[in-house]
């Protein structure tokens, strides 16, 4: 049996009314097989503890309940029971909201801030904090020791935790993956959501069957992007003001330009990285995307989806990447094998450009505008060119072709 507690609440009366009115709390079962009953009981805090509320009900496999309870009072406290056999799986976070309905900061606690009533934490990992380990028997409930064993169910859990679903954009959802991890699926990342795939270590989305850890079978990843999903939250107010992001790659700060460095210690991507709209009648949104020490095998795609893409590749190796909205904000330590058809770029910093670029724009979104330190094989590059004299020596001496406008930095010519 666990028991679980908020700890005491301070809710004094603040310009005359008190924060929080009411206490909302999910309770998530997280285990397919297993149901639980769980014991709520609330305290109130005022000189002695006294009981106040006592709820007791069942929680089926995989379902969510949510449970409002009074709480306009100075100081409170809410202890959960939960039967052994479902102890390790149900998640409990506890949210305050004011006369409005809206969420109160100083009042919100999730399932990792939930405490044993002697206060001793009891370990519940993050509620936007999942593993996924390829080797691991599964199907796993997201914990280090019961990681998923397959990379789409560590993303559905975290884009769907209770703190995403309530959120949107603000919560940050992070997968964990362990070294080595060899995910064979195409994975789906829904839209309105801010998601990290980070390895612990180098991992591939592929079947890794050939050499250099290449994929007869690429895999991809679609990122779907909808106004009308933002838009659930951002009507709500600045608390809920977020873009989504992805973010793709690992911690490691290695380099995925070549291909042994690549399989040493970075993520691969066998297929390609797709950007699709999934909204009716309105395909603009703004979204942010992330490479970090990962090569992109197959191609960076626009599939419908219209706006900004604000796109920051660090120590990473890509193929083709064709997206009229596309901004490449930095490219750091890099290298692109095949066409890029973009809106502009920012910054770009010790980087290989083997094919064709077209851009519309040099943009000073992220300065300093241009390329530095950099080389080229022989290419087109069409539109405007700012280049340090390093990169400008390079791109000359490569018998590269210009169609637009050069400027040279740091020249005296």
């Amino acid at each position: 049996m666990a028991i679980l507690s908020t700890g005491p609440i301070e809710n004094s009366p603040t310009s005359g009314s008190r924060p929080t009115q009411q206490v909302t709390i999910k309770f998530d079962n997280r285990d397919s097989l297993i149901s639980s009953v769980i014991l709520v009981e609330g305290y109130v805090l005022n000189g002695t503890r006294t009981l106040y509320a006592q709820d007791e009900f069942s929680i089926a496999p995989n379902e969510v309940i949510t449970k409002n309870y009074f709480a306009n009072l100075n100081a409170f406290e809410f202890i959960f029971t939960v039967e052994d056999a479902a102890s390790e799986v149900i998640q409990i976070s506890a949210w305050g909201k004011n006369s409005a309905g809206q969420l109160v900061t100083a009042h919100r606690l999730v399932s990792s801030e939930v405490l044993a009533p002697a206060g001793t934490p009891v370990f519940e990992w993050g509620e936007t904090i999942f593993w996924a380990d390829s080797a691991a028997p599964g199907p796993g409930n997201g914990s280090p020791f019961a990681p998923f064993n397959s990379l789409q169910a560590a993303i559905d859990a975290a884009v769907n935790s209770p703190l995403a679903v309530s959120i949107g954009m603000r919560a940050r959802c992070i997968v964990l993956i362990a070294a080595n991890s060899i995910f064979d699926e195409d994975v789906v990342i829904p839209p309105a959501r801010h998601i990290q795939l980070l390895g612990l270590g180098p991992w591939v989305l592929g079947n890794a069957d050939l050499a250099n850890f290449a994929s007869s079978t690429p895999r991809n990843v679609t990122i779907q992007t909808s106004q009308a999903a933002e838009d659930v939250y951002l009507i709500q107010g600045p608390a809920f003001d977020a873009r989504p992001v992805t973010v793709i790659g690992t911690f490691d700060d290695g380099t995925s330009v070549s291909t042994h460095t690549n399989y040493t210690d970075g993520a691969i991507i066998s297929g390609n990285v797709t950007f699709q709209n999934v909204a009716v009648g309105d395909p603009f949104t703004t979204i942010e995307f992330q490479l970090l020490n990962a090569r992109v095998v197959g191609d960076i795609i626009q599939s419908g989806h219209m706006g900004n893409l604000n796109t920051y590749l660090y120590h990473s190796r890509i193929n083709t990447m064709v997206h009229n909205g596309l901004n490449i904000q930095r490219m750091v330590d890099s290298q692109s094998d095949g066409v890029i058809n973009v809106r502009g770029y920012s910054h770009i910093t010790n980087t290989t450009i083997n094919a064709a670029v077209t851009v519309t724009l040099a943009l000073s979104d992220v300065p300093p505008t241009g390329i530095f330190s950099s080389q080229f094989a022989t290419i087109t590059w069409t539109g405007p060119l700012t280049l340090d004299t390093s990169s400008n020596y390079y791109f000359v001496n490569s018998g590269s072709t210009l169609i637009g406008t050069k400027t040279v930095l740091f020249s005296v010519a």
